[in-house]
């Protein structure tokens, strides 16, 4: 009994020192637990004042990217001008801005919807693909109308995932802002429909000469398939195509029963119904078109007028239409040949004139830059730029024999094979084996990439042929890879538009700046090259200055060239038919020879003269890489 009443104490003791730790575990869990909370709630705060930042920024961002303006009165005029600020033609009418629903019929309504976005009534304006594609950075328009809509309101168009996210939550603030109705009438307006147009009042006025409420349902399916895309379903180029998309069009208006399915085969056409409404202005509408499309490509649309500054010196240009017209009229086309085109550029690229045919036809593309052709042996300088390039004299000896290079034995347009022949010969007499061998030595890939390298757009193949004219290129690369010499080696940056801002603000859109690039000709193989080109200049061909050129007629007779150039232009000329025909009377070395040299006697009018190397050297020491420096240098060179 006493051991017991001893032990209670201890016993008390222990429950004490026990309920005591408890208590101070409990307290230290609290303040653990505290802490964790007042930690987490630090972090949540955190966090979500860091995500709210980054909502703020995206909205601003997109508020501050966007154009909600429209002009109700006229559609916005782009004024072109030459490089020296003068007008050269004002644009207009080419922008919808009048398109109202309550005047457009409901068949005509349902076109572009069943054309591009049948669920556009039932939809909440973004698809899964549209998600899929936040996470691209590649050009696919939106899936939806809604979409579209949200890509057309941003001030400049741009390809990258963040615009894709961006374009998603306009979209989605649009179906909650606006009825189905509102966001349609916006897709008819403001959509591309090629040739720097905007929407089915423009379009429906140049290409069918009458109002959108006029149009039929094949023509309105024709400018339908032309918003889903403007290049493919051009109907003035692609007049089949176009009409076979329409058609289609048409079909899906049946499945979707906006028009009764047995109707649809009375509705469709073979080719549209076009009545096209262009003029010819100061400059060539060629120029106009160009300039039109690249406009559409920086700006989209707007309710704003613009002003264009390009490259095009105004008297050069009006010279090369003249001459064109006046050597096709009285030398090429009594020798059945149709067509000629120019390009005249100066040594950095800038297009100073431009003539993409005999004659403007909105239904033929610019020959110029739009059109290949069979180049002969224009591109096989581009081996003997390589060759150079590792050993830079022009007296080298090299391969001249019929040996089978990658299944092709070349063969000589004079039939013989020397065995061993310098470069500067061989460029002289045109030979096929040297370019050939010249490829198969360095490797056909490497002469290719470096091909595409100095200014060569158009694909090539992987037949070793294609160096000495298998594959069709156009005239700017032709003149790209002829202009490596005068930019001292350097690629040049081919342009037609120096600047583009908005009229009244002088708000800037987009500024040429000269690119940086490899320098692609050793110095030393500049010097061969002049070597080469002088080689095959014609001593009877004469202008009032250094210059170097060279005619040609591809092997299948369908295409004649002549290039040349001097200290201050590099000219491209072109004669042949739009459907390859022979054109076996025409030879690039005499009846383009005297075309070029014509337009280049007068282009050069009042223009000092100067050795070519001279003059590339001057413009390095110049050009600041954003002013047009053409005639600038010149006028300081006579002070």
């Amino acid at each position: 009994m006493a051991e017991e009443e001893r032990d209670e104490p201890q016993r008390g003791g222990a429950n004490a020192a026990q309920a005591a730790m408890q208590e101070i575990t409990e307290r230290e869990l609290r303040i653990i637990r505290r802490r964790r909370r007042r930690r987490r709630t630090l972090l949540i705060g955190f966090f979500s004042l860091i995500g709210f930042a980054a909502v703020m920024a995206i909205v601003l961002t997109i508020q501050s990217n966007l154009d909600f303006s429209r002009n109700m009165i006229r559609s916005p005029e782009v004024r072109i001008m030459g490089f020296d600020g003068a007008t050269l033609e004002i644009v207009q009418g080419r922008y919808s801005q009048d398109v109202s629903l309550t005047t457009i019929p409901e068949r005509i309504q349902n076109v572009f919807v069943a054309g591009t976005d049948p669920g556009f009534y039932g939809h909440f304006g973004v698809s899964t693909s549209d998600f899929v594609r936040v996470f691209s950075s590649n050009d696919i328009p939106g899936s939806t109308i809604t979409m579209r809509v949200a890509r057309s309101f941003f001030k400049t168009p741009e390809v990258s995932a963040g615009r894709h996210l961006q374009e998603l939550l306009v979209a989605l603030w649009l179906e909650f802002k606006f009825n189905k109705k509102t966001i349609l009438r916006s897709y008819l307006e403001r959509s591309y429909m090629g040739r720097g147009i905007f929407g089915i009042t423009a379009a429906s006025r140049i290409w069918y000469g009458s109002p959108a409420e006029r149009i039929t349902l094949h023509q309105a399916a024709v400018l339908a398939a032309a918003m889903n895309d403007p290049k493919k379903f051009d109907p003035l180029y692609h007049p089949r195509d176009a009409a076979n998309a329409a058609n289609e069009i048409l079909l899906n208006m049946g499945r979707y029963k906006y028009i009764e399915l047995d109707r649809v085969s009375a509705l469709t056409l073979v080719e549209p119904k076009l009545d096209v409404q262009y003029r010819d202005g100061v400059v060539s509408s060629y120029v106009v078109d160009m300039v039109m499309d690249e406009v559409a490509s920086r700006i989209g649309y707007t309710s704003r007028d613009i002003e264009v500054t390009t490259s095009i010196d105004l008297t050069i240009q009006r010279l090369a239409q003249d001459v064109v017209r006046e050597v096709s009229n009285l030398r090429l086309k009594p020798k059945g040949v149709e067509q000629a085109a120019l390009l005249s550029m100066s040594p950095d690229g800038r297009i100073r004139a431009i003539v993409g045919g005999a004659s403007y036809s909105p239904f033929r593309p610019n020959r110029a830059l739009d059109v290949r052709h069979f180049p002969g042996r224009m591109i096989k300088i581009v081996p003997y730029y390589y060759a150079m390039n590792e050993n830079s004299d022009p007296a080298q000896w090299v391969r001249d024999n019929r040996m089978a290079v990658g299944g092709w034995r070349p063969v000589n347009p004079d039939h013989e094979y020397r065995g061993q022949i310098s470069l500067r010969e061989a460029f002289v007499l045109d030979v096929n084996t040297v370019p050939v061998n010249l490829a198969d030595q360095f490797g056909l890939l490497k002469v290719k990439e470096y091909a595409q390298a100095i200014g060569v757009k158009s694909p090539l193949s992987n037949d070793i042929r294609t160096v000495v004219g298998l594959d069709p290129v156009t005239l700017a690369d032709i003149a790209s890879i002829h202009a490596l010499p005068q930019n001292s080696g350097k690629p040049v940056q081919l342009s037609l538009v120096n600047r583009v801002a908005f009229a009244g603000t002088g708000e800037l859109v987009y500024q040429r700046v000269e690119q940086t690039v490899q320098k692609r000709l050793t110095d030393e193989a500049i010097q061969g090259a002049y070597t080469l080109f002088s080689s095959v200049t014609d001593p009877q061909l004469r202008l009032d200055r250094p210059f170097a050129g060279y005619g040609t007629q591809d092997s299948g007779a369908s295409d004649a060239w002549f290039t040349g150039f001097t200290s201050d232009l590099i000219t491209v000329v072109w004669a042949g038919n739009d459907d390859n025909s022979r054109i076996p009377q025409i030879r690039g070395d005499v009846e383009l020879a005297s075309l070029w040299r014509l337009f280049m006697l007068d282009a050069h009018d009042g223009l000092p003269i100067r050795s070519m190397i001279r003059a590339a050297s001057q413009r390095r020491r110049e050009s600041d890489g954003v002013a047009d420096m053409w005639k600038n240098d010149l006028s300081n060179e006579k002070q």
